[in-house]
This record gives structure tokens, sequence and C-alpha cells, in this order.
């Protein structure tokens, strides 16, 4: 049987599909050439499953200063329950954020209404005076059921049941392992290559209800980048990481540690990408976070935990990286590949572009397959673009050119890029549902305009203005109730 081994740029094979015009042509020029199948499944891009435009970098778009970062590096720590996120560092008092958001939405809208409040929400306001809305009763009660477990904070009830020893699913950041250790249930722990490794823990995840999986090894540059200190976005009090000669991770206390000791020989970061139901965000009409967020919040952790318990089961360890536990996501995003940082300032993914909750990952002792950043285009493109700052109603995202200044304490410095300004922030769902990479769906055309964003910037303007023109941003809240074919957990899986 007879190998081929011709020699097809991606400009011949777009040429062969009559699909190259002016401008795409040129662009299609510029991409490499693949010699045979060998070639293209023997890079990182063939364990990430990248769509075919989306190359593979020695270093990542995003500009990072080594020498700016020292290790054991301390995470700001206030007095709320951010870690220094508390009311005593906004910007806007709860009256001016719910008018910002209410005058918003009805400039969208003319006919929106705020209708029963959010109260009760864990995400939302607590505020009686100054709630959170949804706008229609529909749309309230999409949000107030998918309110189970979000932030994997158990109810109430179950709270004081415990005597308030246990909150949340992240108690146990090592997992909750659920079964005995491999060895005490009559096996062996699992062995294989690290592109094995890549592939089994790729294919775990997938069931659980994660999309990619990427890895970086915990090597001087992630040390240099992880927290010696940090307070968990959930937790009343910092905690403390250190390596030592230890088999497993010895968290103190054992529930919710302030201190976790980690073993020398987990030297292997495993990184997840998490889908958000893209057309429920599109269509959400909020004063805060909307249900698809809230219920990816609850999914998330619980698929994390549940891949924790999976490595467990190989005879494997983990250390949860929820919220940045012990590292910036945008850095393990960033290095391993997941996506670009961006304007948002956070990772935009090739497939999904910023319509992601989230973007983690764990700490292991599971030797894994590294895979390397990645170059789509999008970090030009948000350079050009700039919808989501202009969108903001409250006005965090930054404006005009990337800059290396942390403005506050809580801040990462060290790398040149777009700051999300946390004190203005009302986490509402105005960016992901007006970022042009989230209107790109895998119609043909949408393929060839990411194809070209990833080769050159000359079209971005254009590209742009046609998302404003074509008007691929939110919609009303009413069309999504409409469509009789709402896929499987609000995202659409089809190829």
């Amino acid at each position: 049987m007879s190998q081929f081994h011709s020699i097809v740029s991606r400009r011949d094979f777009m040429k062969g599909l009559g699909l190259v015009g002016a401008g795409v042509g040129a662009a299609g020029a510029a991409n490499p050439v693949f010699h045979d199948i060998d070639e293209i499944a023997s890079s990182s891009s063939s364990l990430q499953h990248n769509p075919w435009w989306v190359k593979d970098v020695d270093q990542p778009t995003t500009p990072i200063d080594w020498d700016v970062l020292k290790p054991g590096r301390v995470a700001y720590v206030g007095t709320g329950m951010f870690g220094g996120m508390g009311p005593d560092v906004l910007k806007y008092s709860r009256a001016e954020t719910q008018k910002l958001m209410i005058n918003y939405l009805k400039s969208e809208d003319p006919n929106w209404q705020p209708g029963a409040n959010l109260l009760g929400v864990k995400s939302a306001s607590t505020d009686p005076e100054y709630p959170d809305f949804a706008g229609d009763i529909k749309d309230n009660a999409l949000a107030t059921g998918s309110a189970l477990l979000t932030a994997g904070v158990f109810p109430m009830e179950v709270i004081m049941a415990t005597g308030g020893k246990y909150f949340s699913l992240t108690d146990h950041p090592e997992g909750w392992r659920e079964v005995p250790y491999i060895t005490q249930r009559g096996g062996t722990k699992w062995q294989g290559s690290p592109e094995e490794a890549l592939k089994v823990v790729r294919a775990a995840a997938r069931f659980y209800g994660f999309d990619d999986v990427q890895a970086i090894p915990v090597d001087e540059k992630f040390l240099k980048v992880m927290w010696g200190t940090k307070q968990m976005i959930i937790s009343n009090a910092p905690t403390t990481f250190e390596f030592g000669d230890v088999d497993d991770f010895v968290c103190t206390p054992a529930v919710n540690p302030t201190n976790i000791t980690i073993p020398n020989k987990c030297k292997w970061y495993l990184n997840f990408t998490c889908r958000q139901p893209g057309e429920v965000t599109r269509h959400a009409q909020s004063t805060t976070q909307n249900a698809a967020q809230t219920y990816s919040y609850a999914n998330w952790i619980k698929t994390f935990k549940h891949v924790q318990d999976f490595l467990w089961g190989l005879g494997y360890i983990s250390l949860d990286n929820i919220h940045g536990r012990f590292i910036p996501t945008g850095f393990t995003g960033t290095m391993c590949g997941a996506g670009e940082l961006s304007r948002w300032s956070g990772i935009l993914t090739p497939k999904y572009g910023n319509m992601t909750r989230v973007v983690h990952g764990v700490l292991t002792d599971l030797p894994l397959a590294e895979t390397s950043p990645v170059d789509f285009g999008a970090r030009k493109f948000c350079e050009t673009c700039g919808i989501c700052a202009d969108s903001c109603p409250q006005g965090a995202i930054q404006q005009g050119e990337a800059t290396w200044d942390a403005r506050y304490a809580w801040e990462n410095s060290g790398y040149l890029g777009w700051r999300n300004d946390l004190t203005l922030c009302n986490h509402c769902p105005v960016c992901q549902g007006v970022c042009p990479f989230n209107a790109f769906d895998k119609s043909g055309i949408h393929e060839i305009i990411k194809s070209t964003i990833s080769t050159t910037s000359l079209f971005n303007g254009f590209f742009r203005s046609m998302d404003k023109t074509f008007h691929y941003g939110r919609k009303p809240a009413a069309e999504w109730w409409d469509d009789p074919n709402q896929p499987v957990w609000g995202m659409d899986t089809t190829v």
C-alpha cells in the first residue's frame, strides 16, 4: 500500500474548493505546508484537537516579563469574601450598579421590565433594597432553577446541618475520594506513555462534561507565577502553599485548608476548558450573571471533582485550581494552548471564543504530554476590535492598548495585556454576548473568517464592522424561548 506525500498548502486546498478570493487567498498563502497525515498527527494540535488554522507556537502571544515574577508570590489579601474585593473597594454603590444595568437593558430593549427579583440566588445581590433582576418570569425561573450548587456552595440547610464544617464542593481541594486507593481495592495504578495519559484523561474529561484538555510541566516559569499565599474567592482566610517530600497532599485543616503541602512528585498541570451555553448567554437580559453562567458555575465545579476522582481511580493524586486557588488561570490557559489572553482579560478559545466557564485545571503526579501555546490571531483581533470594552455597562473592560501596568494590589503584573477592573465589574453577561468570536459558528464562511484572522490582521477592522452590521451580538431574551430545537444542556455539539 503506497504512502502519499503530496505537498499541498492550505492556499492550494482552498483554491481547489473554489473558496479563495481577494484577501482570503492572500491570507492562505501565509499558511504552513502539511506534507502528510503523519506530520499533522504528530503535532501537539492533534492532541488538543484544535481546528486546522490554529498554529502551535513556542511562546505565547502575550509578552511576559519573567524577571518581574518571583516564586512564592503573595496574592492580595483583603477584608472581603473575594480576598480584597469586598464593598470597601467597589467603585459603584449597589444603587448605582442597579441603575446602570437597568438603564443598559432598557436601551437594548425598551420593553424590558425587571420582573421578580433574584434574592436568594447566591451569585446575585443580597441587598433587598437594590436586588438583581432577570426580566421575564421565564428568564427569572431559568436563573433560579440553575442556582443549586452555584460556585459549589451547598444549600444553607446542609451547611447548618454540619455545624458549618462543610461549605462547598471545594472544601477538599485534593478531591473527595469516594473510594479507597487502587491498591486497597486489589489493583495497581494505571501505566502508560504521557501521550496515552493525555488521551485517556481527555476521554474521561469529555465524558464528565469538559471539552478540551491540555497539559504543561511544573517548571521554573510555572513556579514563578504560582502563588505562595492566596485567598480563595469563597473563603474568609488565605491559604499558603509549599512543596515537600510527602506522598500525598497535606491539607491543614483537612476541610477548607489554610495550608497545603504539595508533593514534589506533582510535576504536571492538567488544564480543562468548560463551555458555557452560548445562546442562553447571548439572549440574557439580566442585571447580574444569567442562567447560563449560574448553571455553568454549578456544573464545572462538580465536573472537576469527577475528574479528580477519576485520576484517583487510576492511582494518581491531584489538587484543584478552582477559582485560581494556587496559580492564575490566565497564565495556565495561555501557556498550555487553551487559547490566547484577550481584551476581556480572560482566555479566548479558538473554538468557543470567550463562551467558556471556565479554563481551570489540576496539579497532578500523572506524567502527561506537554501541549504548546497557540496563535490563531485572537490577540491581534482584540487590538482592533474592542467591542466588549465599548459594550460593558460598567466600563470595567480596559480600552485602548495593552499595558504592563497592574493598577491594583490584586492584579497580576509581569505581562503586556488588558486587565478587567474588578472594582467595576458586575459579572453581567454582556461581554460574552457581544464577542465576535462567539458569533463565528461552524458555517463555512465563518471558518474562512477565522482562518483569515489566524494568518493576517489586515481584515480585522472589516470583520469587526461586519459583526456589528449583521448584529451577531446580544439578542432579545424572548427569541430564545421561541426556538423549538434547543440543544441538550444549551450547547450544540454537532460537527
